[in-house]
């Protein structure tokens, strides 16, 4: 009896995943359609705030995604599916999915490099762990301030680090922050943690180190370690 509802409650949570994605893209395409249309008729602040909405329905969507992968690893280990791709068009993409908020924040990403980066990994697993990062980076920023981030290869391993001004990563803190429903009261947004909790799960499948600490002048840097190959 017990097997039967843990197997159902299994099943449960996919399809109520599933049925949120359908609403979810609804928004989303009737927002890009309405601005490609109509938005020459629009003012800059109307702009915004549909680009905002936009954000935040594509938010919900990660969101879902979040959730669907941690759903999986209650059931099974989380196995990449490597290919050869550039991190850099990948970053390209997350940041302009994140462009609102980093126009609504007043906040300038810097990047080291423009150069062709190409790693041997699984390529959404990396996508959805850099926007957990970068997002919680940008949540976590002053406002007005900087984020850089920094590539550098060591011994075959591609290190990548974002570093962002705002509210210091307390010493003990820095591991317990990517466990599940972890919190932190000093931060500005209250979370579940699972953003993180999954980046941690998904780097160290990769056989890899997730990095989260903090130096002088207000500077948090989050990012991770993993073979290039």
């Amino acid at each position: 009896m017990r097997t039967k509802t843990k197997n159902e409650k299994q099943d449960f949570l996919p399809k109520i995943l599933y049925d949120l994605k359908t609403p979810a893209l609804a928004q989303i395409t009737a927002l890009e359609t309405l601005l490609k249309i109509s938005g020459k008729n629009f003012g800059a602040q109307d702009k915004d705030l549909i680009e905002l909405t936009i954000h935040s329905c594509r938010y919900m969507q990660h969101l879902i995604e979040v959730f669907s992968m941690i759903n999986t690893m209650e059931c099974e280990r989380i196995k990449p599916f490597c290919e050869v791709f550039d991190i850099n068009e990948i970053l390209e993409k997350i940041l302009n999915e994140l462009k609102i908020i980093l126009k609504y924040k007043n906040i300038t990403v810097n990047i080291d490099t423009k150069e062709e980066l190409l790693i041997y990994a699984d390529k959404l697993y990396i996508k959805i762990t850099l926007f957990n990062l970068l997002s919680n980076s940008i949540d976590y920023s002053f406002e007005n301030s900087n984020i850089d981030i920094n590539f550098r290869t060591r011994k075959n391993h591609l290190i990548l680090e974002i570093k962002s001004q705002g509210t210091p990563i307390v010493t003990n803190f820095s591991k317990e922050i990517f466990e599940k429903y972890k919190r932190k009261s000093t931060f500005n947004k209250t979370t579940l943690g699972l953003g993180l909790y999954l980046s941690k799960e998904i780097i160290n499948a990769h056989f890899g180190t997730i990095i989260a600490k903090s130096q002088e002048n207000n500077i948090n840097i989050f990012g991770f370690e993993i073979p290039i190959r």
